[in-house]
């Protein structure tokens, strides 16, 4: 009876320590699970994000130099859309890489000697949009359109040849739908801009000559009064509300108008006469919609689906950063953050291969545009000669 219960007894410690081993060995199972799991998000979040390591790491070797000379540059651009509007493109050039960047140079502010101001204040997404919508793709049109929707002051546009009126009433579509046109010899003005003023609308006063109605001296100025969470402007001796997404635009017929000073200074006067160069291209399009429509059809698709893979593509990035940024603790343990940046990775590549091939498309159509061209140059010529 003694040695049966010793036998027992040392059953049972033989089974406390198998179950001790083997629990110790489910533990450092369990260990190489995870450690593997953590192994293998690892890798995908170094797949990830290998493709933008280059691109960021370039960006990182030049924000400080970038940083250095921000204020400069922000202070050339701001001279440049407050000041060049009124005039061509050469004097543009001089005002903003001679008088400007001397200016402060003078003054050892740190600038960038070669910025192009288009690139600086606007990116290659909007520009596509702008085209898309009509502005030419000329340089000038571009810092037209810059000074157009940057300014804080509202747009006074030469355009004897209607091309901002063209690109404007596409881009405000709500112009025509709400009958928001208006020329200064409305007799009804002040009371036609109660509506677009109280819900945030554009408008767009046609033919201005050599004088502004100065009942809209007050709007130009933008002298906008506070009383609790309202905004209100006085128009003559009558009170409106006032929504700061109002937008108003003015163009002249006239290519060389007699505007004074204050005129000039109370709003952004912007030169958007016609260029041989910007002529040219237009009437290239023109051309070959009219001798080749479905070749142009195609350019403005390929253009099109160009514009939104970049879109694409900037979103995707930002999105990418964002999440980068607002993730908390090991990013190991994210399981989801790890499987989005998978998604966004796989995303990328397919809208980086038809970007590619929209880029291969769209030369391949440019090759065929310009053979029309010396008929667009000799007509952009004629134009000017007469």
């Amino acid at each position: 009876m003694i040695e049966l219960d010793a036998v027992i007894k040392q059953k049972a410690q033989l089974d406390a320590q198998y179950a001790e081993k083997q629990e110790i060995k489910d533990r450092m199972q369990a260990d190489a699970n995870k450690l593997k799991r953590k192994m293998d998000q690892a890798t995908k979040l170094i797949d990830s994000l290998a493709d933008n390591k280059t691109a960021w790491t370039e960006r990182s070797a030049g924000f400080t130099t970038q940083k250095l000379k921000l204020t400069g540059d922000t202070a050339k651009a701001s001279a440049f859309v407050s000041y060049c509007g009124p005039f061509n493109a050469a004097f543009r050039d001089m005002l903003s890489d001679q008088y400007f960047a001397n200016d402060l140079n003078v003054k050892k502010i740190p600038n960038t000697d070669d910025l192009k101001l288009t690139d600086f204040l606007v990116d290659d997404n909007t520009v596509a949009e702008w085209n898309m919508e009509g502005l030419p793709a000329d340089d000038l049109s571009i810092q037209n359109g810059i000074m157009v929707t940057r300014s804080s002051r509202y747009p006074l546009m030469i355009d004897p040849q209607s091309q901002a009126i063209s690109w404007i009433r596409t881009r405000e579509p709500e112009l025509e739908k709400m009958g928001f046109i208006f020329t200064l010899n409305n007799p009804n003005l002040r009371d036609a801009l109660k509506l677009p003023l109280m819900d945030g609308q554009p408008v767009l006063i046609e033919n201005v000559e050599n004088e502004v109605d100065p009942m809209l001296d007050p709007l130009l100025e933008k002298q906008i009064i506070q009383k609790g969470r309202n905004k209100l402007l006085m128009l003559g001796d009558q009170e409106y509300d006032y929504d700061d997404k109002f937008r108003l635009y003015m163009t002249s017929r006239m290519s060389n108008p007699l505007w004074s000073p204050e005129l000039a200074a109370k709003t952004t006067i912007i030169d958007f006469a016609v260029t041989i160069v910007g002529l040219e291209q237009q009437l290239l399009g023109r051309l070959i919609s009219r001798e080749q429509k479905a070749l142009e059809d195609q350019l403005n698709g390929v253009k099109e689906s160009v514009n939104l893979s970049k879109k694409t593509l900037s979103k995707l990035e930002a999105d990418l950063l964002q999440r980068l940024a607002n993730a908390e603790g090991s990013l190991l343990d994210d399981t989801e953050l790890i499987d989005v940046l998978g998604n966004i990775k796989t995303k990328s590549a397919e809208v980086k291969q038809s970007l590619e091939e929209a880029t291969i498309t769209q030369e391949e159509i440019g090759i065929k545009r310009e053979a029309f061209r010396p008929v667009a140059a000799r007509g952009a010529v004629l134009y000017f000669c007469i």
